[in-house]
């Protein structure tokens, strides 16, 4: 597999409604769009790889339900791997998205067979040979969290890099299991809070003495790189935010699509920032786009 990369994450039915206030607690109010869309962390990331021109397989069951039926059709009509996603027995989960008009978003989300890693899955991920692995936050939210982990273990034994993208719901990981991960990964892109329930900026060097770079990404101000031989900010790409919703995800994706290439993290710091400012400009959890001849990234 090369320069293929693994994203460690469950796919989902978004389902999107956009909402202009928001009403007091046991009142009434509005929505003036509902839409629904293929989503998930692992899902943002693989479209953003695949937009670069990179091949990404996402790990993740489907449910033998219409939302499984219809994540999978989506799949295979955008080209993008299957490897690695069985049908499981049950209900795919789903995302209630509620977005802003200023691009900010809410979720709640009800979990599925898509956080499942049975045995069988697990070998067969154990037995790629990545370049990159990548591993969502919700991903650990699963009964199976130490299956994950075990074969994340024996896929950094092989050599793989891993990026661990902490997702909001990090503080809801274990303790044990969650600084577990933390061990394992070279690579951690939280932003403000995720970053607070990993311990605050305070462990940054903790982190980085342990051999360890963190991405800390701070929105709309860009961002700050700390690696052991290092800090340096970076610079969000100037655009105009019409759903923020993805943009941490396309971040991601960049990063690792760069990495899987042998880029310097630099380079690949610019790239991920300028993945992100894309998903921003489209409505949606991701967009599908060509990195244009002439980019400066």
């Amino acid at each position: 597999m090369a320069q293929d990369m693994l994203l460690l994450g469950g796919l989902v039915l978004d389902r999107y409604f956009s909402v202009t206030a928001w009403p007091r607690r046991g009142q009434d109010g509005y929505f003036s769009r509902e839409e629904t869309f293929v989503g998930g962390c692992a899902a943002n990331m693989a479209v953003t790889i695949h937009n670069l021109g990179g091949q990404a397989h996402v790990v993740s069951c489907l449910g033998n339900d219409p939302a499984g039926e219809t994540i999978r059709r989506y799949w295979a009509s955008h080209g993008l791997s299957q490897r690695f996603l069985p049908t499981r027995r049950g209900e795919t989960g789903s995302c209630l998205v509620f977005s802003e008009p200023d691009g900010e978003r809410t979720f709640l989300t009800r979990k599925g067979v898509e956080l499942a890693f049975p045995p069988d899955l697990a070998d067969q991920v154990a037995a790629a040979r990545p370049a990159w692995v990548g591993v969502t936050g919700y991903y650990l939210l699963g009964e199976d969290r130490g299956r994950v982990l075990r074969t994340l273990s024996a896929l950094r034994e092989q050599g793989a890099g891993i990026l661990f993208d902490p997702s909001p719901l990090v503080g809801d990981i274990p303790p044990a299991q969650r600084e577990e991960m933390v061990s394992l990964a070279h690579l951690l892109t939280p932003n403000d809070s995720e970053l607070a329930a990993l311990g605050g900026p305070e462990r940054i060097p903790q982190l980085t003495a342990a051999g360890k770079t963190v991405l800390w990404k701070q929105g709309s101000r860009g961002g700050l790189v700390c690696a052991p031989a290092g800090q340096f900010p970076y610079a969000p790409t100037p655009c105009t935010p019409v759903d923020t919703t993805g943009a941490g995800d396309s971040f991601s994706g960049g990063l690792l699509f760069s990495l899987a290439q042998g880029r310097p993290l630099d380079e690949a710091v610019r790239l991920a920032a300028w993945c992100a400012a894309q998903t921003v400009q489209v409505h949606g959890p991701h967009g599908f786009w060509q990195r244009e001849a002439g980019t400066p990234v």
